[in-house]
Formats: structure tokens, sequence, C-alpha cells
């Protein structure tokens, strides 16, 4: 009985500790992963690629390079939030700027290198719902590096933990 309650207590406890991801999809169930992570945006900002990259890196933090450009952009809605839209992107670029008339945002491509998705009202409001299309989509390539994530790190943690205390306690019962 107690090897019962304690198994239970560390997968209640790993499953408590794992993160959890959540993916869009779009027509014909095709998964574009999760929101990609929102960096800066900027009004009256010149539209050329030099200007782009060089605003883009220093929010990045590390020197761009100008993967591709994609005029206009077009976009997808999403199943699960009309508000949330997702394309295709050439290059499975590292981030990637989003343009209108007037404002540029820039993300960090990091759910699905393949989709960029993103909270269209939160950055470009409702009217550009009934468009479906944007002024341009940049592709940039960076330095970036690949960190686990902690969240797995610590369920694969705790799992070693589990089988190591089980092991433990069948070698003091025997």
């Amino acid at each position: 009985m107690m090897k019962i309650k304690t198994m239970l207590f560390g997968a209640l406890l790993a499953f408590s500790v794992s993160g959890s991801a959540f993916a869009y999809t779009i027509a014909g169930g095709i998964d574009v992963g999760g929101e990609d992570t929102f960096l800066a945006e900027a009004i009256g900002l010149n539209s050329g690629e030099a200007s782009e990259t060089e605003w883009a890196s220093g929010i990045a933090g590390t020197q761009l390079t100008f993967a591709g450009r994609t005029e206009p952009a077009s976009f997808i809605v999403t199943e699960e939030d009309a508000g949330v839209i997702a394309f295709e992107l050439m290059t499975m670029p590292t981030y990637f700027l989003v343009k209108d008339a007037q404002k540029h945002v820039l993300f960090k491509n990091e759910q699905s290198m393949d989709w960029g998705v993103f909270n269209l009202l939160s950055y470009f409001g409702s009217n550009k719902l009934e468009d479906l299309e944007l002024s341009h989509l940049t592709e940039f390539n960076g330095n970036t590096v690949k960190v686990p994530e902690p969240g797995t790190l610590g369920l694969l943690g705790l799992g070693i933990l589990g089988l190591l205390t089980v092991r433990r306690k069948l070698q003091h019962n025997a």
C-alpha cells in the first residue's frame, strides 16, 4: 500500500512540474505550433532591408541576417481562435518581422520553425482580419543556442529519483 501511495505522489508531482504547451491548427488539421514570442514593435520605421535588419538585430541583441521577404504577407486564421493567425515561413527563420502600413512587429520564432503564429488582434487590430493580408513579412536568421526546457529536465530528474527510491525500498524490504 505504501508503494502505491509513493508512486502516485511521484506521478502527481511530476505532472505538476511539467509545463503545458498549446498548439494551434489550421484547416486540414495542420499543426502550426503555439504563439511565437513577441519582442518589440516600432511605428514609422523605414521598411528597407538594411533598416529592418539593423533594428531587429538591436532588439535581438545579436547580428541578424536577412533571410527572405514575402510581400504581401497573407495569413490563415487558426481553428481554435479567430484572433490568432498563422503563415508559412520560407526559411525556418530564428526571427520574423510583420509589417502593416505603419507598424513593424518583431517576433522570435520558437514554437514551430515552419510557421509564424501570433495574435493579430493584439498587435494590428480587428480591421486586419477582414483583409487577411499585411504589407510584408521579413525573415531573419541569427545566432541561437538550443537550451533544454527546465520542465523536461525536472521531469527527468523526478523520474530518476522515483526509480532510485523504489529500488532502495525494495532492497530494504528484501
